[in-house]
């Protein structure tokens, strides 16, 4: 195709037409401009998102200012979380950590571009294709519009998305030193808090400019595990490289790397770092807009499918269409968490041998997890591998859902259901094709960390089988984004399911910190899996995670079967 979408004639009619004043440039209805109509659609998930983080930091800096008041007590939670070097990597390096502003740097701001890279990548990897499999691209295509205009106003909506969700932040930041504010030097200067935001987004937007790279080239949802694990690569490097000495020889290549002076309510300033990350993101949105303008649209790279020994094996129908039109990415997916798990199996031992060699920093980790035999392989991934890669998992279940609610944007249901199928027959065997995607997922997932088990001389079998308890996760809430679908909240149900994934982890991870309620914290999935990759199960709570995709699945056909399906 070419580089311009050709137009069916309209401009050249309309300005012949007597009746038209001047030619016309947008005959949709609504807002003028591919740019308008984003913001119109994102808007409320912009708000959400900046809100959202802006009263997660808020209320944090509420904790710091009741918990840590005193000097003492602030040096005391640094000094005792950098005792060793493994626990130091998991909390990141304390820039002026005894003031408000660096406190908050430390315990928070480096999640920041995990959360801000969930977002984009998801966004990134799917802006185009959305629009080219709902079947709005022909109509786009009626106007005098250029491939690359549309692309360019696509990728500045969710620009101007991360801008407001930063500025939203940073007011809340500042919010938060004016409230909390106990020692000198706690005040938050909001101009600080701006830049510190905007970097922690240009590090997210890293990763979802590399989906979008990626997209045209092998689909939406392919690109969406490489730029997750890109992204995860990038903190895993830049974590560990003090570490690890295979990441340190690395952590070039990490662009957290690159900016991690840049913490300027620690009164930390480094802006000369984010300039070569601004220049690779603006070279990799280049090259997702060349591929989008370049290509034919909708023409992807095949990827591998996985194979299966006869055409009755375990599903078959609607079911086996699902998980063979899902397993491209569920297995990128599944490489790129499986990569992540393969690298901690392998350097597990050393981490364990730090905490053994030193009888603080032991009776610390005993503390911390009781119960848990941390000097294992299978304990050290537990604690540092397993409820991070939770998270990516539920996200990959997020993709796969999309992929079911496409069927019916798209208009490709209206033909499957041309024959003797059922509707709630189909979202049923749609979505055990769904959970069998997730279950080659994390097999691919399980057989990486058994590799590095096996490679470090350690027992792979409880690592194997501990990740399957972390599907069972992720088959429960994809399990509520397809009920939401069948319900006809189709353009909800895989932002719902991501929301969830990210939010339950943030949750769990910092809930104590936040001194929340008990029940509060346990209406997060992750803490009734147990312990699995040490071999310790919660047996209730898996079983829990099995009824509540079982439940959610047949809720969704219940409700597809009652309702009309979108025009």
């Amino acid at each position: 195709m070419s580089a311009r979408l050709p137009g069916l004639g309209l401009r050249s009619r309309l300005e012949r037409s007597p009746r038209s004043a001047s030619p016309v440039r947008w005959p949709l209805h609504g807002p003028s401009s591919v740019f308008a109509k984003g913001m119109r659609d994102s808007r409320r998930s912009i708000l959400i998102a900046g809100i959202g983080l802006g009263l997660f930091v808020f209320f944090y800096g509420s904790s710091i200012g009741t918990n840590y008041a005193t000097l003492a007590s602030r040096l005391d939670a640094i000094e005792s979380t950098q005792a060793v070097a493994a626990i130091g990597s998991m909390t990141g390096q304390p820039i002026n950590a005894t003031t408000l502003g660096g406190f908050l740097s430390w315990r928070v701001a480096n999640l920041m571009p995990l959360l801000f890279g969930a977002w984009s990548i998801l966004a990134l990897s799917g802006t185009l294709g959305g629009e080219v499999r709902s079947g709005s691209f022909e109509v786009l295509g009626a106007a005098p519009l250029s491939r690359r205009r549309i692309a360019l106003e696509k990728v500045a909506v969710h620009l101007v998305g991360l801008a407001t969700a930063v500025v939203l932040i940073a007011v809340l930041t500042w919010l938060a030193g004016v409230a909390f504010a106990r020692l000198p030097g706690d005040d938050i200067g909001l101009g600080a808090a701006l830049v510190q935001f905007a970097a922690m987004a240009l590090c997210g937007l890293a990763g979802g400019a590399i989906a979008f790279a990626a997209a045209p080239w092998v689909g939406r949802g392919a690109a969406a595990g490489i730029g997750a694990i890109s992204l995860a690569a990038a903190y895993l490097i830049d974590a560990y490289s003090g570490t690890v000495p295979a990441f340190d020889s690395i952590k070039d290549v990490s662009w957290l790397t690159w900016t991690a002076a840049e913490r300027p309510i620690a009164r930390s300033w480094d802006n000369a770092s984010l300039l070569p990350l601004a220049v690779l993101i603006a070279c990799l949105l280049a090259i997702g807009t060349v591929g989008f303008e370049r290509r034919d649209v909708g023409a992807t790279i095949r990827l591998p499918r996985l194979g299966l020994p006869g055409r009755p094996f375990l599903i078959r129908g609607p079911a086996r269409a699902a998980f063979l039109a899902a397993t491209p990415a569920a297995l990128v997916w599944g490489l790129a968490i499986g990569s992540y798990a393969w690298l901690i199996g392998l350097s597990a031992p050393g981490f364990a041998d730090q905490f053994r060699g030193d009888s603080n920093a032991a009776r610390l980790m005993d503390t911390f997890f009781p119960g848990l035999d941390w000097r294992t392989t299978g304990g050290m991934l537990q604690i540092v591998f397993f409820d991070l890669a939770l998270p990516f998992i539920a996200l990959a279940g997020a993709v796969l859902v999309a992929r079911v609610a496409s069927d019916e944007s798209e208009r490709r249901l209206d033909l499957l259901l041309s024959t003797p199928l059922r509707r709630g027959a189909w979202l049923v065997a749609s979505g055990a094709g769904v959970y069998a995607a997730l279950a080659a997922l994390c097999l691919v997932v399980a057989a990486a960390t058994a590799l590095g088990a096996i490679q470090s001389g350690s027992d792979p079998l409880k690592p194997f089988l501990g990740i399957f308890p972390g599907g069972l996760y992720a088959a429960a809430l994809a399990g509520i984004g397809l009920a939401l679908f069948g319900l006809g909240r189709g353009s909800l149900a895989a932002g719902v399911t991501a929301a969830l994934a990210v939010g339950l982890t943030v949750l769990d991870l910092l809930g104590s910190s936040l001194r929340l309620p008990s029940g509060m914290l346990d209406l997060s999935p992750t803490r009734h899996l147990g312990q699995p990759m040490a071999g310790i199960y919660d047996w209730p709570g898996m079983a829990l995670a099995v009824v509540l995709a079982i439940a959610c699945l047949l809720v969704g056909a219940w409700g597809i079967s009652r309702r009309d399906l979108a025009s």
